[in-house]
């Protein structure tokens, strides 16, 4: 894999077209998880054995921190109504990740005498779709 800059990885918000691009994110963490399914059984002499096939849970977390530049996080964190929404993740050179994301939290830092920053966290829900880039 190429070296890739990291203000290049996009978060983009949004079910029509064109998204809209999330916040001023600065930092982002995709952790892409899949959860085994553990088929240990008295035959395995205490040694775990894992289904090799299928993962029993596959899921993406997303954790992002910028520059507040607008209240979008923060009125959808305090909102409380649609917790779920679209969203895209745009990796330059790699491909694309999309799907249903679930806000869980939104933390705004306000220092002194600096600027304000926030850092927010996104989980998948239902299935999602990975898009190599062409």
């Amino acid at each position: 894999m190429a070296a890739l800059v990291g203000r290049k990885v996009i978060i983009k918000k949004g079910s029509s077209s064109p998204k809209e691009t999330l916040a001023a994110g600065r930092t982002k963490t995709i952790s892409i998880n899949k959860e085994p399914v553990d088929i240990t059984s008295d035959d395995d002499n205490g040694v775990r054995s894992l289904l090799s096939t299928d993962a029993a849970v596959r899921s993406i977390d997303l954790s992002f921190e910028g520059v507040t530049k607008d209240d979008t996080l923060l009125a959808d964190a305090l909102s409380g109504v649609n917790n779920v929404d679209s969203y895209e993740i745009d990796i330059d050179g790699i491909g694309t990740i999309s799907g249903s994301f679930f806000l869980t939290s939104v933390q705004i830092n306000a220092p002194y005498n600096d600027a304000t920053t926030f850092t927010a966290e996104l989980q998948s829900t239902g299935s999602f779709t990975y898009t190599p880039e062409a």
